[in-house]
């Protein structure tokens, strides 16, 4: 009898585990290279056009947590933008780059020009060095609550970034969903 309900609880925590990893949505962009499956409960889809990318993927939360704050609903937009500039670059010039102090200032400085910039930090994502930071926007619909975290990788063939917006409040909160978000991209190399 123990041994017939072990089975049924091992198949039960199957089912479980199955259907939880089947609520996530992935997407991909197969011409870029450029793909994201987010863990469960957010969906990816293909973004809207975008002024500062050429291909863009919209995140949305399925539970409504974190908070998204813009009209669309979507949590986080995923863009990339190819660089023929950048086609010299290799891991470890990219890695040494963004390690100095200031092409972090020029990161800084680009945010700057919509925002105040706060927590600005370096990451690894797939062997790159890449630069997180917290963006309080200047103006737009309701401005002053909107908090953005963004995540900017630069490689041989571009630069992919990650942007989400959430409320002041739920900001914390949100930064480790943002951060496993950013852990499931594959930006092109």
């Amino acid at each position: 009898m123990t041994m017939t309900r072990s089975l049924r609880l091992s198949a039960a925590l199957a089912a479980i585990l199955s259907a939880a990893s089947a609520t996530a949505q992935s997407y991909g962009d197969s011409v870029s290279g450029l793909s994201v499956s987010p863990p469960a409960g957010f969906k990816a889809e293909a973004g809207k056009p975008h002024p500062q990318f050429d291909v863009t993927i919209d995140i949305s939360s399925k539970t409504g947590t974190p908070k998204a704050v813009n009209s669309t609903g979507h949590l986080c937009t995923l863009g990339f933008k190819p660089s023929t500039q950048n086609a010299q670059l290799t891991r470890d010039i990219v890695n040494e780059q963004m390690t100095r102090p200031e092409w972090q200032q020029l990161y800084r400085e680009m945010f700057e020009t919509i925002g105040t910039v706060s927590d600005l930090k370096l990451f690894e994502h797939q062997g790159f060095t890449g630069i997180e930071l917290v963006v309080t926007p200047k103006a737009g619909p309701n401005a002053q609550n909107v908090r953005m975290f963004t995540s900017t990788l630069e490689t041989a063939k571009g630069r992919t970034a990650l942007i989400c917006a959430t409320d002041p409040a739920s900001l914390a909160a949100a930064l480790p969903q943002f951060k496993a978000l950013r852990a499931t991209i594959h930006a092109p190399e």
